[in-house]
């Protein structure tokens, strides 16, 4: 089943009904469904389909020789690769055709990137006036954007198409566990991060536990070594990496913490956090309006996230196979601590994508600081500023099984006050377990006061 990526589908089919030179890039992290985009792009036109391989240059050629004789319903062998290029061309000079190379990093490695030279070249002469629709794509970010999008790529400038995918939003993951509770489906979100190929391992016949008993919390199970696989795919150092990322889940948010608790030094961590940050595992959280010497690390991909709060913790309980009775004590008492950051990311996605809003939207973000009346650190769980006036919407959002006082639009106020910069002021409330009801009476009676339960958040009205 396809789910999702209708705006990418949108746009490589007008791509492809110009019927002139095209050429696209699909990158992302690994399991984010590229090649299944892709796939189903390709499915009802012509094509040819390399999946490059991490051997050497001439067993990829030898690959390629044989999907260009599916092609064309002969057997045919090249000796070079422009060679191959070139035939490609050709046939493209007489009708529409699309030319993939999947995992174009493994096989631009392993010649220092010559092919890139060899296609630039192809495209800038022979290629110029076909029908050739090429697509490249790669899960290695760094890769990508420095070596085919980068200024001194051979080709740069040339591609008409780029498609940096995204995991899925917290509303479009629910359509893998559709009749999972509300409160499931933002746990399934906070668990998966919305990458497609993990969501497509929850079995929403089986319960939440049943479903992480199988998927993650066992030695055998596909998810269980994933982060540790991830790793080495990006990385060679993956202890040190993988140190650094049990510190930032414990709550070292600063270098000089971060790097006491990895054990490393703290002037070697900057290193290894650009390059996390670069695969889009962790990014740099900056109060909004802030400078960024206020911003603090943190683990972005939820599913690290997720394995290094849950797995990493419990490696001894998992692999010994007692994780299924001790899942009662050492998981479900902390879910509700673990999805407090991920609520309020679902709340930031509704805000952004999904709810009307007052004002046409500008920044969105999350805003803490010192407080001169409180004398201690306060936080904004999320805040959306106008793009065309000094309007903020000032949002709190608490995944906890109390409903939510009264008291918590006093705080809001206030914390809006010490935050400063607005002239008007809309406070809503998001809670996974409701209000309390003189909460409710008073937000009946104002404008400037709305409270959604998580329920709403996944009512097929918000689309």
């Amino acid at each position: 089943m396809f789910i999702g990526r209708n705006s990418e589908l949108k746009r490589l089919e007008r791509m492809y009904a110009s019927g002139k030179l095209e050429f696209a890039t699909v990158y992302g992290r690994r399991r984010v469904g590229k090649t299944t985009l892709i796939n189903k792009f390709i499915s009802d036109k012509k094509y040819i389909f390399l999946a490059c391989q991490k051997s050497s240059e001439e067993d990829n050629l030898i690959e390629l020789s044989k999907q260009i004789s599916i092609y064309i319903g002969y057997s045919v062998s090249f000796s070079s690769f422009i060679e191959a290029l070139r035939a490609i061309v050709h046939y493209a000079s007489a009708e529409r055709l699309i030319f993939v190379m999947d995992e174009f990093p493994y096989l631009a490695k392993k010649n220092d990137n010559a092919v890139s030279s060899v296609l630039q070249n192809i495209l800038d002469h022979e290629g110029k006036n076909s029908k050739l629709f090429l697509i490249l794509s790669g899960s290695s970010i760094p890769f990508m954007e420095d070596e085919v999008l980068g200024r001194n790529s051979p080709l740069h400038g040339r591609i008409t198409g780029e498609f940096r995918l995204q995991p899925m939003d917290y509303y479009v993951s629910t359509q893998f566990v559709p009749s999972y509770s509300a409160q499931d489906k933002a746990l399934i979100y906070g668990i998966t991060g919305g990458v497609p190929r993990y969501l497509e391992l929850f079995d929403d016949r089986e319960t939440l536990k049943e479903n992480l008993l199988y998927n993650i919390f066992d030695m055998n199970s596909v998810l269980f070594n994933e982060r540790e696989n991830y790793l080495k795919e990006e990385f060679s150092d993956v202890s040190t990496y993988s140190s650094i990322l049990n510190a930032i889940s414990s709550g070292c948010t600063k270098i000089s913490d971060i790097a006491s608790r990895a054990g490393i030094q703290s002037g070697s961590l900057p290193s290894y956090l650009t390059k996390l940050r670069e695969v889009g595992i962790i990014d740099k959280i900056i109060p909004i309006g802030e400078s960024e010497k206020k911003g603090i690390w943190r683990i972005c991909d939820l599913f690290f996230r997720f394995h290094s709060f849950f797995v990493a913790r419990n490696i001894s309980t998992i692999v010994s196979g007692r994780m299924p009775d001790a899942y009662d004590k050492v998981v479900e008492p902390y879910l509700n601590d673990f999805m407090g950051k991920v609520f309020e990311d679902i709340v930031r996605q509704f805000i952004e994508k999904y709810a009307e809003l007052p004002f046409p939207l500008g920044e969105v973000g999350t805003w803490w600081g010192g407080s001169s009346h409180l004398k201690k650190e306060i936080e904004i769980d999320v805040v959306a500023k106008s793009a065309i006036s000094r309007e903020s919407i000032i949002a709190s959002a608490k995944y906890r099984e109390r409903k939510m006082p009264l008291s918590e639009l006093d705080l809001m106020r206030l914390y809006a006050a010490e935050m400063g910069g607005n002239e008007k002021c809309t406070y809503w409330f998001f809670s996974k377990s409701g209000f309390e009801d003189d909460f409710k009476e008073i937000a009946s009676k104002s404008d400037d006061i709305k409270l959604f339960s998580i329920e709403e958040l996944y009512n097929p009205s918000i689309q």
